[in-house]
């Protein structure tokens, strides 16, 4: 295995949708393919192959392994056979068996052979795939039918030879349109485009700390600006960091990337490294990190799954096998720490929007998680949610000893308990360190200027009129000792 040194030009490239993205498109595909089968006229008695031409497009869309391109072919040959006329349609099992590796083949190792900007890739695909797989299947027939070998020879073959023409006239149409809608949606990177292997690469986190973000690029699939730039930060355990800046900014993409949301779930194109507990995230799945870190979205109640509390907590942890009584436990514990306990039994439907979030919250802690990350968690929250999300997150924070990290717009409320905020605007980190260092930074350089907390910039705009404070205005009890001091001492009291 080779050694990685400068992580900042190792590339990871991956297309959005990960590792069920073949199935999705598969099925789609197929589900096309039988439609159009069952409502196509023959034309002179021919008719093409259309579970052969959306087979042959889902696998060069995808690439998925020989192994996914068996399987999708066994379900095209399945379908096959509950709609075919034909006299021996178990035939199509051995056919497409033949018509996997076919495709497959063209999928992995063909060049896309273009003629300016059109692939000729999809048509010979098309028109190979459906040659073997009919030359095999008219074989099989004759076999088994007993048909004389003139039928074979000058019926069969020519027909089979003209359904090859036909689906290599088809498949393109079928491939090009397939290919813009899933572009469109976002859903797929351009199709020549193979996803990066770190299995074989050694990985070693520079930075102490149990989250070491290290020279992160990262574009967004389709998108020609990066989304991060040569972005590094260390978050060290029992910090809570507060991560600002406006719309846009980056504060998403880099909270996500923390939890290998980035790539392996929305692709894409990194370069540098994210450590997670020691591990490289392109090295590991989102469920093995999600033993080290925990994510309550911005849109809590879309991670809420169940119809009960006690449904909604023992959820995920069965899915990873706990025994009852260990989910018992971890369940009450986690309730407790987000003060929900009693509320089993409770239907979600019939929690307030900060029970409910607290709810998500549990349901992550339950995990046992070291680090806790909330994307943007106080946007659908009135005043008094926000003050008592944060009194939760605190005392997780500070009693419990539970990393937090905040993707947040509403600083005043975070304030209190941040121990670090970083300031991001157009994709990089351009300040970050304690609280008052930060906001200093954003006044004196009109960056995100409106986030900064009223009472916090009323201290700014005193002191630029000559007053100063014995300490910052960090919150009520603070700015008013504060005041009260610099009065009794004078306008030039320090």
């Amino acid at each position: 295995m080779e050694a990685m040194k400068d992580v900042s030009k190792l590339v990871f490239t991956k297309a959005r949708g990960g590792r069920f993205r073949w199935l999705t498109i598969s099925t789609l595909m197929l589900a096309i393919g039988m439609l159009l089968h069952l409502v196509s006229p023959s034309v002179a008695g021919f008719t093409p192959n259309w579970m052969i031409a959306t087979y042959v497009v889902a696998i060069l869309l995808t690439k998925p392994d020989y192994k996914k391109c068996l399987g999708i072919c066994m379900v095209a040959a399945l379908m096959e056979v509950f709609t075919s006329k034909s006299a021996f349609p178990y035939g199509d099992f051995a056919s497409e068996f033949f018509g996997a590796y076919v495709a497959g083949f063209f999928a992995h190792s063909v060049p896309p052979i273009r003629i300016g900007k059109f692939s000729l890739r999809p048509a010979l695909a098309g028109f190979v795939t459906t040659l073997v797989s009919g030359f095999v299947f008219v074989s099989i027939l004759t076999l088994v039918m007993g048909l004389p070998m003139s039928v074979y020879v000058y019926g069969m073959l020519p027909m089979v030879l003209l359904v090859g023409v036909g689906n290599g006239i088809i498949t393109p149409f079928l491939y090009f349109p397939a290919l813009r809608l899933f572009k469109t949606m976002h859903y797929m990177a351009e199709s020549d485009v193979e996803d990066s292997d770190h299995s074989k690469i050694i990985l070693k986190q520079e930075n102490e700390g149990v989250i070491s973000v290290e020279h992160l690029t990262y574009t967004y699939p389709f998108s020609k600006e990066p989304a991060l730039k040569d972005v590094s930060m260390t978050v060290q355990k029992g910090d809570f960091i507060v991560v600002t800046g406006p719309n846009g900014a980056g504060k998403t993409t880099l909270l996500m990337s923390m939890a290998g949301a980035i790539p392996h779930y929305y692709g894409g194109t990194m370069q540098g490294m994210v450590y997670t507990d020691g591990k490289a995230v392109t090295q590991h799945t989102i469920a093995d990190l999600a033993s080290s870190i925990g994510v309550i979205l911005a849109d809590y109640k879309a991670q809420i799954v169940t119809l009960t509390v006690g449904e909604e907590m023992a959820f995920t942890l069965e899915n990873h096998g706990f025994p009852p009584e260990e989910i018992r436990r971890r369940s009450e514990e986690a309730l407790a720490k987000v003060h929900l306990t009693g509320l089993e039994d409770r239907k979600v439907a019939t929690l307030s929007g900060g029970q409910c979030q607290r709810l998500v919250a549990a349901a992550v802690l339950a995990e046992e998680p070291q680090v806790l990350v909330f994307d943007e968690p106080t946007s659908a929250l009135d005043p008094e949610g926000i003050r008592e999300f944060y009194e939760m997150v605190g005392e997780l924070n500070q009693k419990e000893g539970l990393t937090v990290i905040v993707a947040e717009h509403h600083l005043e409320a975070a304030l209190p308990y941040a121990t670090e905020f970083v300031l991001m605007d157009q994709g990089e980190i351009i300040s970050s360190g304690d609280p008052e260092k930060v906001m200093r930074f954003m006044r004196k350089s009109h960056v995100y200027e409106e986030a900064i907390p009223d009472m916090y910039r009323a201290q700014l705009e005193l002191e630029e009129h000559g007053f100063t404070f014995k300490n910052p205005f960090l919150n009520v009890e603070a700015a008013k000792e504060s005041i009260i001091h610099s009065f009794e001492g004078g306008r030039d009291n320090a």
